[in-house]
């Protein structure tokens, strides 16, 4: 099985990832939107990393 990738290791993807939860902390409908879209596809081996790209953008917001 393929181990999932590193934190911030998919340029844009990862960014974006860490945007939305930066966004979230404004405007809560982005969290459920968020997660919805990563869990259309329950195979994927990235969907934590990808959540956590998302939950440190949101924490990194709230510390601001």
């Amino acid at each position: 099985m393929d181990r999932p990738r590193p934190l911030f290791t998919d340029g844009w993807n990862s960014f974006w990832h860490f945007f939305f939860g930066m966004i979230a902390t404004k405007y809560f409908i982005v969290v459920i939107l968020f997660v919805a879209y990563q869990c259309q596809d329950i195979h994927e081996k990235n969907i934590m990393i990808d959540l956590g790209e998302f939950a440190l953008g949101y924490a990194f917001a709230k510390a601001l």
